[in-house]
């Protein structure tokens, strides 16, 4: 005989996937004593690509801002900083999505190269899995002595369903002391209130806000070096060096241009660490270099080669593809990589500065081809080819004919009524893009909203199951890249009939029968809770699907309760109907001889309400609570048979039951195991 399991939490509906959710950072630290321990956590969903005001993408704005940050970071042995990123691996929908989060750099010192790396590389392309990320982290931390920081920027809600308030238990469970700050970048209303009581929040809306709120975050822990940082630029043509002739400038993260002045054959200048972009301007052209970083205590020395590039010839197909889907990338005549990191391919606007990017993929060889999404948008893009220097600039030398993506005709087919919390089928036409999904959500929600819902790629038609409150509805096709809505329909909800018939009164820890009235819905349930529990508190439960009446076991403790009809359909699981019941305590009695022969048989009467899992044992003296040997269930007759120990002492006889964990001791008489 085992204990029970304990009984299944009644599932919770899952949220639509990454890129519906938009970016957020969050804060906080308690001066303590130890070492100091950061943990970034960076939100590598799809949504990641949008584009903020001014042009910049969210990822890239995220990218500059951090490796701002780390670069000038202190040297501070005691300071350990590590990155986790979600999102980054597996494709919003795709299975494992929800699970989709990993610690890249521990928190063992500052390993600013790896950090950089880490961070410049990030690409985005999953879903939003912030609590099971935010549980995870609660591992990544010593129990020790410290003062510990997370550190969240996100552009969006969980999308998988999970508790943000929940996760921040897990640190409390392992005794740790945690400051969170959540950054979030350009958040909507919807998304920024999912953040209220989640550690310290604040909503930024460009690079620069993002940039102040980053510091004010960690300045108390890990204040960043205010002194400027020596950089030297070499120019070559040719295997030659160039010292005359040329201008170089870095500009900064925020718009701040630096002018370099030759000096030796070189150019040099101080400059404050962080992320930056050169630009050297010739008699006839002019060269830009992305994706430089200037660090503390690094040599800071780059060499940007101005020779004439071959042109690698880039060839989009479609020539019109899709807004918000694929297209395939062909490229030719690329040289070999010379820095440490591939070359890659990219999608931008003709009139961006070279280091925008949109969805990358690295190319390692001379030709081939690439596949990379679309966006969704009706203007003019192109695609571009990214070489990768020593020192880790980048520059392009390759670029597509513009190509402008078109929109595909779409449409959602729906009932114009149903009952609220029902299932329907749904019906729609468009262009099935990676990611597009059907959601219900009230009629004017904006834009992201969304409820339950299907992706398009699992078929057509799809099953929703409408929301529990009755009301005026909209069916909905969206894009899960860019949050538009591709289509929709209206639908008006109306509300359904629930009752529920049962005792008025029933022992403690007994069967009883329920009747129900309801929509049985997928996900639909009837529970037994303490009178005035919370929504969606539960102890024993049927599903409906499982029958009508439908049987409950009551709790063993008596007092007044409550049966419910509650749902999944929504979160916390609603109660639809209710129906009050008073339990009253049962009567548990034991009859047997107080001592036996060891290995010998003895039988026992019991009184009790001989529930299902009912039993009757013999334990030690003092056994813990749910502790057996020689058992018999109730059900199987009165008196029942138990076999004594081999070893001689003293004993006990216990009624217990398997309905609750662990199994409780409900009635218990001493015995005495003779030689």
């Amino acid at each position: 005989m085992t204990p029970p399991a304990p009984a299944r939490r009644p599932r919770r509906p899952h949220a639509p996937g990454a890129a519906l959710l938009a970016l957020a950072l969050a804060s906080g630290a308690h001066a303590q004593s130890g070492p100091t321990r950061i943990q970034l956590i960076l939100d590598a969903s799809g949504s990641m690509f949008t584009r903020l005001d001014g042009g910049q993408t969210r990822i890239a704005a995220a990218q500059a801002v951090l490796s701002d940050f780390v670069a000038a970071l202190p040297a501070d042995p005691a300071l350990n900083v590590g990155l986790r990123l979600y999102g980054a691996r597996i494709n919003a929908g795709d299975a494992g999505a929800c699970q989709d989060s990993a610690l890249t750099i521990p928190m063992n010192g500052l390993d600013r190269p790896a950090l950089l790396s880490t961070v410049r590389g990030t690409r985005p392309r999953g879903a939003t899995p912030i609590a099971y990320s935010l549980t995870q982290a609660a591992r990544d931390f010593p129990t020790t002595p410290g003062r510990n920081l997370v550190v969240l920027v996100t552009d969006g809600l969980e999308s998988c369903g999970g508790d943000l308030q929940g996760a921040l238990n897990a640190f409390k469970a392992r005794g740790i002391t945690v400051d969170l700050r959540v950054i979030g970048i350009d958040l909507n209303d919807r998304a920024a209130q999912s953040f209220a009581g989640v550690g310290t929040f604040v909503n930024t809306r460009n690079a620069a806000e993002l940039a102040a709120a980053l510091g004010k975050a960690t300045a108390q822990v890990a204040a960043p070096t205010t002194q400027t940082t020596p950089v030297t630029v070499t120019l070559t043509s040719g295997g030659k060096p160039v010292t005359t002739g040329p201008t170089v400038t870095f500009t900064a993260t925020g718009g701040r241009t630096t002018s370099l002045s030759p000096a030796g054959g070189t150019y040099g200048a101080s400059v404050p660490p962080g992320a930056y972009t050169a630009t050297v301007r010739a008699a006839t052209e002019t060269r830009t270099f992305a994706g430089l970083t200037v660090s503390v205590g690094a040599p800071n020395r780059f060499t940007f080669d101005l020779s004439p590039a071959t042109a690698v010839k880039l060839t989009v197909t479609p020539a019109q593809p899709v807004a918000g889907g694929e297209a395939t990338v062909t490229y030719s005549g690329a040289p070999a990589s010379t820095g440490r990191e591939p070359n890659w391919v990219t999608f931008a606007r003709p009139g961006d500065p070279d280091p925008t990017f949109l969805e990358w993929e690295n190319v390692p060889g001379a030709t081939g081809t690439v596949t990379l999404g679309v966006p969704d948008d009706t203007v003019p893009y192109e695609a571009r080819y990214h070489q990768v220097n020593p020192d880790g600039s980048t520059r392009v030398i390759g670029r597509s004919a513009p190509f402008t993506p078109k929109r595909v005709a779409a449409a959602v087919t729906a009932p114009a009524t149903a009952a609220a919390g029902a299932a329907i089928q749904v019906k729609w036409t468009g262009p099935d893009n990676p990611g597009d999904y059907v959601t219900i959500v009230p009629r004017g929600a904006p834009a992201s909203s969304f409820t339950r819902y299907f992706y398009t790629k699992d078929g057509n038609p799809g099953t929703l199951t409408t929301p529990v409150e009755p009301g005026q509805y909209e069916i909905r096709l969206n894009n899960e890249q860019s949050g538009r809505v591709l289509a929709s329909a209206p639908i008006t909800l109306n509300a359904a009939a629930y009752a529920l018939s049962g005792p008025g009164t029933a022992a403690a820890g007994s069967a009883i029968q329920v009747k129900w009235t309801g929509p049985n819905n997928p996900g639909d349930y009837v529970t037994i809770v303490k009178k005035g529990a919370p929504v969606g508190a539960y102890l024993g439960y049927f599903y409906t699907k499982d029958g009508n009446p439908g049987t409950l076991t009551t709790p063993l403790e008596s007092g007044q309760y409550e049966l419910r009809y509650s749902t999944e359909a929504a979160s916390p699981n609603p109660t639809l109907a209710s129906a009050p019941i008073t339990l009253n305590a049962a009567t548990y009695t034991l009859n047997a001889p107080r001592q036996g022969k060891a290995g010998s048989a003895v039988q026992v009467r019991w009184t009790g309400p001989n529930n299902p899992g009912d039993y009757v044992t013999i334990v030690r003296k003092g056994a813990p609570v749910g502790a057996y040997l020689d058992y018999f269930y109730t059900k199987d007759g009165n008196p029942g048979s138990l076999t004594l120990p081999d070893q001689p002492g003293e004993y006990e006889i216990r009624y217990s039951t398997e309905a609750a964990s662990p199994n409780p001791t409900l009635h218990s008489i001493p015995f005495t195991v003779t030689k």
